[in-house]
């Protein structure tokens, strides 16, 4: 069937989304406030970074102006996160509350660089059925909402894609030059900033340019030029990752690490599955509490419905041979963008042999996530069972109303040994804490 308009086209639909997308825009800025508990001894460590450049221009191991700055458990932060985080304590503060809604407002604006794109690719109503979806989705919710340099992995996400759209869709001059730079910028930024999206923003550097060679929107010459740029921006990182120290965390994360490389193919094909599993996807979530609240999973019971009908109609299409006469073909290379980002994105987490499903090293997939989700609804809201539609808006309801009451009121007390919450009560009490990592301890000393 062609997808076309129906009463949910009206403008009473519109104005019932945009109601929506402020509360829910309004609920994850006041949940903030309590939740997720307590301060997670990373968070601190950051945040002694931060107190640290503040006051002496030095990170908390005494380095000026560093690139990347030694935390804990053998990780870095990143240039790319902390000095942006640096600007907005200067502004708002370093309190636990300023740290963690620097991530929260970046998440955000993540969502509306999105809901922007799919616009240009879909239209307005589409734009606002991502935005609400995106800012229900429970993967991006709890990550958007600690003090740590994920939190800006999908920003990096939907920046490279809202400038890819501009390229792609002959945008304006002002901003095809503007996305000139800002594509390529935004992945090379995305490679400093996670070290699991080294993996994935080079694969969606590589099929961006490819699309855009394809569509004869950039030349040979202007690639070369931008690859090399690229490159030469990218040897301060590619440096880092030959230390020794980088190297060696490397290693001992890879699931290749102590087998053969059968072996290691295997682990990554099984860790992807597990990143797919419909149970992790809709109901259980990560293992971790720091990564998903362990009720709903990371898409949610709100995205079954428009997952379902995009599946579903997808398949039946494929069997009838009829895909290009139920998708458009700009909704089919949409599709394809979807997938092949969503993939690239687990590729990182897969690729590491800890804590499977791991949903933080894949925090890049949601923002592609979203995509598969709006074109999901389209197809929900041009059915001609009335019912069926009304039906999917209920189960988002349900959805979205049970996982943000788990949120805030349940959450708090199942997670707050994953958050330093006694620990954090004895620091502020002045009660030692042995055991407690310095460097995390600096943070409640310097501030």
């Amino acid at each position: 069937m062609k997808l076309s308009k129906s009463y949910f086209s009206h403008k009473s639909f519109l104005i019932t989304l945009i109601a929506l997308i402020s509360v829910l825009v309004v609920t994850r800025l006041v949940f903030v406030v309590f939740t997720p508990p307590g301060f997670f001894l990373d968070e601190a460590a950051t945040g002694a970074h931060v107190v640290s450049m503040l006051h002496e221009a030095t990170n908390a191991h005494g380095t000026a102006w560093p690139l990347f700055s030694e935390s804990l458990g053998g990780g870095y932060t990143t240039p790319i996160y902390l000095y942006p985080l640096v600007g907005w304590a200067t502004v708002f503060g370093t309190s636990e509350l300023s740290l963690r809604y620097f991530s929260a407002i970046a998440t955000l604006v993540a969502i509306a660089l999105m809901s922007a794109a799919l616009s240009v690719w879909l239209g307005r109503r589409e734009a606002l059925i991502a935005a609400a979806a995106a800012l229900a989705l429970p993967w991006g919710w709890l990550q958007g909402s600690l003090a740590w340099d994920p939190a800006l992995v999908p920003f990096l996400v939907g920046l490279a894609f809202i400038s890819f759209t501009f390229l792609y869709q002959r945008a304006s001059r002002a901003d095809k030059y503007v996305s000139y730079a800002v594509f390529p910028l935004s992945l090379v930024a995305l490679a400093y900033l996670y070290p699991p999206a080294r993996v994935t923003a080079p694969l969606l550097f590589i099929a961006g340019y490819t699309l855009l060679l394809l569509k004869h929107r950039i030349g040979l010459r202007s690639l070369f030029v931008i690859c090399l740029s690229a490159a030469v921006i990218s040897l301060p990182l590619l440096q880092f990752m030959l230390q020794p120290a980088a190297l060696e965390r490397t290693q001992v994360l890879s699931v290749f690490h102590n087998t053969s490389l059968v072996g290691g193919l295997w682990q990554t094909f099984v860790n992807a599955l597990g990143l797919m599993n419909p149970l992790f996807l809709f109901a259980t979530g990560d293992p971790n509490l720091r990564h998903s609240t362990g009720v709903q999973g990371m898409l949610g019971i709100a995205a079954v419905a428009p997952l379902l009908a995009l599946t579903v109609t997808f398949c039946i299409a494929v069997w009838r041979r009829t895909l290009t006469t139920v998708f458009d073909k700009k909704t089919l290379l949409l599709l394809a963008i979807a997938v092949f980002g969503y993939l690239a994105s687990i590729l990182g987490s897969a690729l590491t042999n800890e804590s499977q499903p791991h949903s933080l090293r894949a925090t890049a997939a949601w923002p592609f996530a979203i995509i598969l989700i709006v074109l999901g609804w389209r197809i929900i809201l041009a059915h001609r069972i009335i019912s069926v539609r009304y039906i999917a808006v209920v189960v988002f309801l349900i959805g979205t109303i049970a996982y943000a009451a788990d949120l805030s009121l349940a959450y708090p007390a199942r997670a707050a040994s994953s958050f330093d919450v006694s620990e954090r009560t004895k620091i502020n009490s002045g009660q030692p804490t042995p055991g407690y990592p310095n460097l995390a301890l600096e943070y409640y000393i310097k501030r």
